[in-house]
């Protein structure tokens, strides 16, 4: 049976024709040159693209740096507003000591003058802050024409136009800054500062009084371990040492209390320790009415007191009689224990004690030196010759010459008098004036908290990010031209446009802290030929100024500097109290250092900027990119561009090379200091042009593509 055969134009039985062939080579060959013309056009394109990325990441940075500049003015601010308030602390301090009182008007003085500066800083930031912040979608626009025309001079005949749009194109402003709480405090201390000065100054007389007689006494009682005073005679005359018998090298460490146990101690010893020095009827006769002096002495002087507190002071030291008359005034005149006898004569007779050889014969009882006065038929024993002189005299050379411990003694008591009526006057005035201090030095701190919290506060446009779109207009030429591949226009790649978007993230580095420090320890060198009371002022703005960059710390370290270096010593103490009381109000309060981390723009998904922002360009240029996705073309873009047109268009006029945020002036321009940014170069002109250029190009390559030109 013959076999069938088959052929075919493209193949035969013994395999490809020659047709077949030709046709094989052919498509493979187009292949190639198709595969090489897409490598091209994504080649073309990524450079496109990569020239939108870089745009859009030299536009997202100016809105870094606004950050940084926001930051610096904000720094300033925070720093006057703390001036004015450390200003008004130091004006209460210093009108709490009366040699400062001087220092304490110049403060209030430096307060007011801060005021305005802060004031006027404040009001000129915030402007020049939102009109900066209004210009910054189009300072954005000048960095990204710079990308383009630095890539459109490259050789491949480039030529780059485009957009970027920051989102969200308006800023926000924060709440209105109010200083209520500082005004208020420096109305306060302008109204009560002259009340305060005057009741300081009465206490200070008064307390001056009170450390005089505290002096007196201290010296009568601890001069010198050599010197007749209390220590010294006890430790001769009752060998006390140690804890009973302290020595004080300070009046500072000295108090009343510590004479009055010194002197309890004292005629405790005496008493247990009197002795006669002899065995004649004189001696045993002065000895036995010594003790019953020291026995008295020990009660009495136990019923001493004295109270003392940082506000008040009591006291009461017994006094010990002098001499005769003052001893008719004591237990020693109306006790009834000497013994009594009659004479030949049928006279009274008393003795000095139970030993007296006059009582041979034994007592007729008891009887008082007040019944021996009284009665006035007494006679004076022959042997030990008691008479109420002999009482009144047993203190009478120790309580009137320095080498008696009662002299000492007595001198104390006069001194714990009249120190207790200086304090009866002092602790009212003190108390007055506390009262007084404590209540401004809480509005001081009221003003502390406020100006912690009064900040400028604008975010930029661009804060949620930036989408940049570009296209290349040149008259690109591919470097495979081929009929296998394109029909018509073989030369040309045809139109490009790239979307691109940045926005900001926060680094880790010290950068941006490192710029804002740089700036403000400029600033803190400023103001050097201040002398007084205005250098300590400018001292402390030098240290607020880092507060903002180290928080409390600074804050609290800067007030004590400052503190430090007043003279603030009184005899009042009413100096050193304010002072405590200004670091308390500085600590009752936290200030954590501001988040000054470096914002730096990063490449994300056009799609997470757009869907942040809420304005009619994101929501047309979301629905367009939605729509390309979808193969639905690209009807959207004009309306998105004719949104960003209209905008842009409102605020190029009156731009220069330098913006000048505000000027820092102080105490009658002492210091004046302008804050300014360097502007972009192109911002002075072509800006305008370069914005209708870039959107005109936009819309002729929406155009070309979608085949319609939408009339504007």
């Amino acid at each position: 049976m013959k076999q069938l055969r088959s052929s075919s134009l493209f193949w035969a039985e013994e395999g490809f024709s020659t047709v077949g062939m030709v046709l094989a080579l052919l498509i493979s060959i187009s292949l190639i040159f198709t595969a090489a013309r897409v490598y091209e056009i994504n080649s073309c394109s990524s450079r496109v693209q990569e020239v939108a990325d870089a745009a859009a990441l030299a536009a997202e940075n100016t809105v870094g740096e606004f950050y940084l500049v926001a930051g610096i003015c904000d720094a300033v601010l925070l720093s006057l507003s703390l001036t004015t308030a450390g200003c008004l602390g130091l004006s209460v301090v210093c009108a709490c000591v009366p040699p400062a009182s001087g220092f304490s008007k110049t403060f209030l003085e430096m307060a007011q003058k801060t005021k305005k500066a802060r004031d006027s800083f404040s009001e000129s930031a915030n402007e020049s802050l939102e009109r900066l912040a209004q210009a910054l979608p189009f300072i954005a626009a000048v960095k990204a024409q710079e990308v383009y025309s630095a890539n459109s001079s490259l050789s491949d005949g480039a030529h780059y136009q485009g957009i970027v749009v920051l989102s969200s194109w308006e800023m926000e402003k924060g709440d209105s800054l109010s200083f209520y709480d500082s005004d208020e405090a420096l109305s306060e201390v302008e109204q009560s500062r002259d009340s305060l000065e005057d009741v300081a100054a009465q206490a200070e007389e008064a307390a001056k009084r009170a450390n005089e007689w505290k002096q007196y006494g201290y010296e009568h009682d601890s001069i010198s371990p050599d010197a007749y005073c209390m220590y010294e005679r006890a430790a001769k005359l009752a060998g006390m040492a140690g804890s009973d018998n302290p020595f004080f090298s300070s009046v500072d460490t000295w108090s009343f209390g510590a004479s009055l146990e010194r002197a309890k101690t004292y005629y405790r010893l005496r008493y247990q320790t009197e002795a006669p020095n002899g065995q004649s009827v004189d001696e045993l006769s002065n000895s036995a009415l010594r003790k019953r002096f020291y026995a008295y002495a020990q009660e009495t002087v136990g019923r001493g007191y004295v109270h003392e507190t940082e506000s008040s002071f009591e006291a009461f030291f017994p006094r010990l009689p002098k001499n005769t008359d003052e001893m008719r005034s004591t237990i020693l005149y109306t006790e009834a224990v000497y013994p009594k006898t009659i004479d030949a004569q049928g006279l009274s007779v008393l003795h000095a004690w139970s030993g007296c050889p006059g009582l041979a014969q034994g007592s007729n009882g008891v009887s008082s030196i007040q019944e021996m006065d009284a009665a006035g038929s007494y006679a004076p024993c022959p042997y030990c010759k008691f008479v109420p002189s002999s009482m009144g005299k047993v203190a009478a050379a120790s309580s009137s010459i320095q080498n008696g411990f009662e002299y000492h003694y007595n001198e104390v008591a006069k001194a714990a008098d009249e120190y207790q009526k200086a304090r009866e006057e002092l602790d009212p005035l003190n108390q007055q004036a506390k009262d007084m201090a404590g209540g401004l030095l809480d509005s001081v701190g009221k003003a502390f908290v406020e100006a912690c919290s009064q900040r400028i506060d604008i975010t930029p446009p661009g804060h949620y990010g930036v989408i940049s779109l570009v296209s290349d207009t040149g008259t690109a030429q591919t470097r495979f031209p081929s009929s296998l591949v394109s029909s018509e226009g073989v030369g040309g790649l045809g139109a490009r446009v790239a979307l691109s978007s940045a926005t900001l993230v926060k680094e880790s580095s010290d950068e941006g802290k490192n710029v804002v420090t740089s700036f403000l320890d400029g600033l803190s060198g400023e103001g050097s030929a201040a002398v007084g009371a205005a250098k300590i002022a400018l001292r402390m703005w030098s240290g607020f100024l880092g507060v903002y960059t180290q928080g409390h710390d600074a804050l609290l370290e800067t007030v004590e500097s400052v503190l430090n270096g007043i003279p603030l010593m009184g005899a009042s103490g009413l100096g050193s109290w304010a002072s405590g009381a200004l670091k308390d109000t500085v600590e009752g309060f936290g200030f954590a250092p501001v988040d000054l981390a470096a914002r730096k723009a990063v490449l994300v998904n056009s799609q997470h900027v757009l869907k942040a922002d809420d304005s009619a360009f994101s929501a047309r240029l979301l629905s367009a990119k939605e729509a390309a996705l979808m193969s639905q073309g690209n009807g959207g873009i004009d309306g998105a561009l004719s949104c960003v047109q209209s905008a842009a268009m409102d605020a190029i006029a009156g731009l220069g090379g330098e913006f000048t945020i505000a000027t820092i002036v102080l105490f009658d321009g002492v210091v004046e200091i302008p804050v300014t940014v360097a502007l972009p170069q192109a911002i002075t002109g072509g800006l305008t042009q370069a914005v209708q250029h870039g959107v005109d190009s936009l819309r002729g390559i929406a155009s070309s593509v979608t085949g319609a030109r939408q009339w504007e």
